[in-house]
């Protein structure tokens, strides 16, 4: 019974997102003819006035609003919410959190889509209208008048690139995750509390006596639009902007605008206090990538049976608002469960290893 509830209800609301504007580029709806009705646009004038208007009418209209403030016919029924151009708050970009995006992350995030959201990927798409829709979507925020091309930040390379074998990148990043950057803050730890420790003295750090409640789990904490989201749990909740190393590692270095995702690109360079040598260096945002990838790869497709009793369902009721009511973030205690619907029954979960990641012990958001 509460099976074909759930059926009805998630069919309802695909035929109003799409009935709305917000279709697949494949459906009736919004055929490949439709998509070759738009002209190449000639200027950016002509690029916001004609072609972007017309594609943001047909395909972004019904989740982010007419005016561009997120309050689409099918925002309530979201959740997350669709983006709210006019604060022009772009959580995903290659610039400093904080700061506008480049074209080229918005053209990304358009035709890639937001893994886990109503987001879509607009694959089908050709490029000028793309482009179009990009300066469209700036006419909603002042924050882009007059506003200098953004740049992206600088990129170190990857130490671990050429390496097959991704064993010491990961135990790297492990350290890193919870010895420095001190990701379980807000993301789950990954280790027990004794090796959080461990990882926390080889970096010259004190070990602590106490940790936070629910140590394995995400903790909540409100954005800047008052929405409340949970830090990624890796081996349970969707990543949004891409799973592959090189977007983890722009994630990670960049931070996600509008969240308690810091920006960590300009703290990765730390000498030794009592030697000589480094304590972290950049190529340690590539370790943690690859850890938060290893992490990634272990979450598992799907629920069957057989994997049934190591989870534990989450209660986490979302209410529908009415149409243009923005969300009020609930009362929240210090740490709460993740955002996603699974949890582990066990307090620690072993982690892949390796004998020099074993050595290590005994010496990647979010977001």
């Amino acid at each position: 019974m509460h099976s074909h509830r759930a059926t009805f209800a998630t069919t309802a609301i695909a035929c109003l997102v799409t009935l709305a504007g917000c279709g697949e580029p494949g459906d009736s709806a919004v055929n490949s003819a439709s998509v070759g009705n738009f002209n190449a646009p000639t200027a950016t004038t002509d690029a916001t006035t004609g072609e972007g208007s017309r594609a943001y009418a047909m395909y972004c209209v019904g989740c982010h609003g007419s005016d561009g403030d997120g309050n689409g016919p099918a925002a309530r029924f979201l959740r997350p919410r669709p983006r709210n151009f006019q604060r022009a708050n772009f959580k995903f970009s290659s610039t400093r959190a904080g700061q506008l995006p480049m074209d080229e992350d918005l053209s990304r995030t358009i035709t890639e889509g937001l893994k886990g959201t109503a987001m879509s990927g607009w694959k089908l798409l050709p490029p000028h209208t793309v482009t179009a829709l990009v300066e469209h979507i700036k006419t909603f925020s002042t924050k882009w008048d007059g506003q200098a091309r953004a740049i992206a930040l600088p990129q170190d390379n990857d130490p671990y690139r050429t390496t097959p074998d991704k064993t010491q990148a990961i135990a790297r990043g492990e350290r890193i995750y919870h010895g420095y950057a001190a990701c379980w803050m807000c993301h789950p730890s990954y280790i027990s509390a004794s090796a959080i420790n461990r990882h926390l003295v080889a970096l010259e750090n004190p070990a602590s006596d106490t940790f936070r409640d629910h140590l394995h789990q995400s903790v909540a904490t409100p954005n800047t639009e008052g929405e409340v989201l949970f830090a990624p749990d890796f081996r349970r909740d969707f990543v949004r902007a891409g799973e592959d190393v090189a977007s983890l590692y722009r994630s990670i270095a960049a931070g996600i605008t509008g969240t308690a995702m810091p920006m960590w690109i300009d703290s990765m360079d730390v000498p030794k206090a009592n030697a000589s040598g480094q304590l972290v260096t950049p190529g340690d945002l590539w370790a943690m990538a690859y850890y938060v990838q290893s992490l990634i790869q272990q979450r598992p497709d799907r629920i069957t049976a057989d994997l049934s009793n190591q989870y534990t369902p989450r209660d986490r009721p979302q209410r529908i608002l009415a149409p243009g009511e923005t969300p009020t973030p609930p009362p929240q205690e210090p740490s709460a469960p993740t955002e996603e619907f699974l949890e582990d029954d066990e307090e620690e979960t072993p982690q892949p290893s390796n004998s020099d990641h074993q050595t290590n012990h005994a010496a990647e958001n979010g977001s």
